[in-house]
């Protein structure tokens, strides 16, 4: 009986346990999008208020943020992502349907990676690009929400005002608009 007994609660351990795979989540950032709403949050000695930019409207931070962040027309300002670059502002269409970007067009085509992506969380979308002043930008944001045909991005946040300032941090509400 014994036997039985420690026979079983041997099989019952080895085959009960399971095994947890942490895989990468499935992101899909493909296809053109709009900014449909922003919201600026201070979140570091916060002194002023937060702020939701939505249509109609137009957040300005000229001189703080690399072009094209310091100036973004609430649904007039685009991100068109493939599977492994990034075209920014949307400057208009050729006769013949394609699109004209400022920023990504080759031969400066601007690629990004995914930092942290797994199960349970998207990542940090990283991004270098040189912008209209001949300057190395660099953008990081945190992938919030990538739904069917929407995105979150959460920007890692700046002091305008240096480290003694209040901490700013841009959100980007994206729609998707085509292919």
């Amino acid at each position: 009986m014994r036997i039985l007994i420690t026979t079983i609660t041997i099989f019952l351990t080895l085959t009960g346990c399971q095994y947890y795979v942490f895989d990468s989540s499935d992101l899909t950032l493909s296809g053109k999008y709009v900014v449909n709403r922003l919201e600026i949050t201070n979140v570091d000695q916060a002194t002023g208020r937060d702020s939701i930019y939505t249509l109609g409207t137009t957040y300005l931070a000229k001189g703080y943020l690399p072009q094209p962040f310091d100036s973004i027309r609430i649904n007039r300002f685009y991100l068109h992502f493939d599977y492994s670059s990034i075209r920014m502002n949307l400057l208009g269409t050729t006769p013949d349907g394609r699109d004209v970007w400022e920023y990504g067009n080759s031969p400066y085509e601007i690629f990004y990676r995914i930092i942290g992506n797994y199960a349970f969380s998207h990542g940090y979308l990283q991004f270098t690009y040189i912008n209209k002043y001949k300057q190395a930008s660099t953008i990081t944001f945190l992938i919030e929400e990538d739904g069917f045909e929407t995105l979150q991005l959460r920007s890692s946040g700046a002091w305008f005002n240096g480290k003694e300032g209040q901490k700013q941090v841009m959100t980007l509400y994206l729609t998707r608009v085509g292919p």
